[in-house]
């Protein structure tokens, strides 16, 4: 049997899309990946202020990054980089993703996760021309992609079910989080549940299938890449709610809107 296909969150939200996409929601699923995989971390700053307190979220790259990370996870670790001398506050943080993938975050896809899915054999490139004259260039899924979108629409809908299993059957909810893989970042109401889903993993018999997950050498269960122990939840809910009200207008530069192809 061939393995399972491990895509990370930014690749599932794509790869469910195409042949359109929104390119700020797939940056914004890329940078929590990397949060939950410790690769990023977040640093909260509270400030006083006349009418209420405000939460500020910095981020920050972890020194010990993998040696040979994958293009993608380079990327966003040079545009987080980047950031650091604004002190990487998320809108300083969407500002050099603009200058990255232009204005429109587009290039985050475009250049990014679209050829790691034609890469994997998901995704082709169709060549055609607008109105007739204007080349345009789009993603569109391969049959192995269509089935392996089918596959991960099939695995987030029956993980909607794991809160319900958690404590009654913790080798089926961890059956159900291993087959959804990195995709189960994009299932929000999931993640006030993921210490519990760790602690499912560490049950017996709850293995997943091999080739769908990693036990790390300290004997954890790390999720693909992710460590649902380890997810700092604060700076993970942080970062979610101030991202998006840097992309609605409170980052200044924002770029406006959704990207498509």
């Amino acid at each position: 049997m061939a393995e399972p296909v491990r895509l990370s969150a930014a690749e599932a939200f794509v790869l469910l899309s195409l042949p359109r996409f929104n390119a700020r929601a797939a940056l914004k699923y890329g940078l929590m990946d990397l949060l939950a995989q410790g690769i990023l971390r977040g640093e909260e700053e509270i400030r006083p202020g006349l009418v209420r307190t405000r939460r500020i979220l910095h981020l920050r790259v972890n020194p010990d990054l993998p040696a040979d990370p994958p293009p993608l996870t380079a990327s966003l670790v040079g545009v987080v980089n980047a950031a650091a001398p604004r002190d990487g506050v998320i809108a300083e943080v969407l500002k050099q993703a603009m200058r990255a993938y232009r204005r429109t975050l587009v290039g985050f896809v475009l250049d990014g996760v679209g050829p790691a899915l034609v890469a994997r054999g998901l995704a082709e490139t169709r060549h055609r021309r607008l109105f007739g004259l204007i080349p345009l260039d789009a993603f569109h899924l391969t049959p192995a992609g269509e089935a392996e979108k089918t596959r991960v629409q099939d695995a987030l809908h029956e993980a909607r079910a794991i809160p319900q299993y958690l404590d009654r059957d913790p080798a089926q909810a961890a059956a159900l989080a291993a087959a959804a893989g990195g995709a189960i970042l994009l299932v929000k109401e999931l993640r006030p549940h993921y210490r519990q889903l760790a602690k499912a993993f560490e049950e017996p018999d709850t293995s997943p299938s091999p080739g769908v997950s990693d036990f790390g050498q300290d004997g954890a269960f790390h999720f693909g890449a992710i460590d649902f122990a380890s997810i700092d939840f604060g700076s993970f809910d942080s970062f979610d709610s101030g991202f998006d009200a840097a992309s609605d207008g409170g980052g200044g530069d924002s770029g406006g809107g959704s990207s498509g192809c």
